[in-house]
């Protein structure tokens, strides 16, 4: 069970992607929102703007700034709405043109894929609850899980932080979305909520129970020196083994399959590919269609939507299809059925795609799994 708890600890300090910009904007934010004077219209116009680059750096934050934002107004009244708001409507007004022009839908492209509709979301309530990763993938679900619980009792304290009741309440109102409203698994970026509770409505319930078990002042500023040291250590620990890449991390292969099939294949290539399409997209010299439908246009998504992912590539001019799902150790095996979205990451969406034997390219093999390149289509 320690054990566990520990590699939870380690995948958890795991950030990445757009969290990466989204966290330290939300620390700040928050930070401002407990010690900086709410009857300052300058202090209140920083706080509008730092919401508005949250809400760009990721849509779902949405659900971390309403409620700080309705906590906030209810302290400056009428005089706090236009700086708290304008920022916010002016970015997102300007989102919604440039994804409307680039994408042919005002909203998300990748938010139309993975609002599925109101149901149960099995594949993270498996990741979630079972503390565990259905694919086999390091995750920081079950110290996430372990938070939630926290976040109920933060929620009902008395005289805690707007920064504590905000965490608390973002950390639950996020589980609920993804349990819900969606039919996708989860990477472990997507833990970023459980972050800021970690650091804003955990220590305000430590200093409860400080309170609770009387401990002297003493003996509670060791307990907190021990506590800071034990982190401290384990996240240099943690940083420096993840500062060294395993051969089998995928986002490596990636870039050394991309390296070989920008000599294999020429510049104007257009290869599609489902699931960890970026990090291949980024060294490939071709062009790279995702065709889980998480990055592109709206026509790509309803082709995904409607079944019909086969018949859109096809007059994309897509040659090329690679896998990380396929005959894995299989030799012989004439045809061979790709569900895109792969069910163990979707289970909404499904389209099958035919591949042959006699197309495949190359194939690198792996110990898990196998990477496959075939010819969509006889040229």
């Amino acid at each position: 069970m320690l054990l566990l708890l520990l590699r939870c600890f380690r995948d958890f300090s795991l950030m990445c992607m757009e969290t990466s910009v989204l966290l330290p904007l939300a620390f700040l934010l928050l930070i401002r929102s407990d010690s900086v004077n709410v009857d300052s219209r300058k202090n209140l116009w920083t706080n509008g703007v730092l919401a508005a680059l949250i809400f760009l750096s990721r849509l779902d934050s949405v659900i971390l700034l309403l409620p700080l934002l309705i906590l906030t107004l209810r302290n400056t009244g009428r005089k706090g709405v236009a700086p708290l708001l304008v920022p916010g409507l002016v970015a997102g007004a300007a989102y919604l043109t440039v994804n409307l022009v680039s994408m042919g839908t005002p909203f998300s492209v990748s938010g139309m894929m993975k609002a599925s509709g109101f149901g149960w979301n099995s594949l993270f309530a498996g990741q979630l609850f079972a503390m565990s990763d259905p694919l086999g993938i390091r995750s920081p679900w079950g110290l996430y899980l372990i938070l939630l619980v926290l976040a109920f009792f933060v929620v009902f304290m008395k005289d805690k932080p707007r920064s504590a009741y905000t965490s608390a309440i973002f950390l639950i109102g996020f589980t609920f979305v993804q349990l819900f409203m969606s039919q996708w698994r989860l990477w472990y970026w997507y833990a970023y909520p459980a972050v800021t509770f970690l650091a804003f409505g955990v220590p305000p319930l430590l200093q409860g129970v400080y309170r609770r078990i009387s401990l002297s002042s003493r003996a509670e500023s060791m307990v907190s020196a021990l506590l800071l040291t034990v982190v401290v250590i384990l996240s240099v620990y943690w940083g420096i083994s993840y500062g060294r890449i395993p051969e089998d991390d995928f986002r490596y292969r990636n870039m050394l399959i991309a390296i070989e099939m920008n000599e294999l294949l020429p510049d104007s290539s257009i290869v599609a590919m489902g699931d960890r399409a970026g990090s291949f997209a980024y060294f490939f010299h071709g062009h790279v269609i995702q065709a889980e439908g998480l990055a592109g246009d709206v026509e790509l998504v309803r082709a995904i939507q409607s079944g019909n992912l086969d018949e859109y590539l096809d007059d994309a001019g897509c040659g090329y299809i690679l896998s990380w799902t396929g005959p894995h150790m299989v030799e012989d095996y004439d045809r061979w059925e790709l569900r895109i979205p792969d069910p163990a990451q979707c289970r909404v969406y499904s389209n099958t795609i035919e591949v042959l034997e006699a197309n495949e390219i190359r194939r690198w093999p792996g110990e898990d799994l196998s990477v496959f390149l075939w010819r969509l289509h006889e040229n």
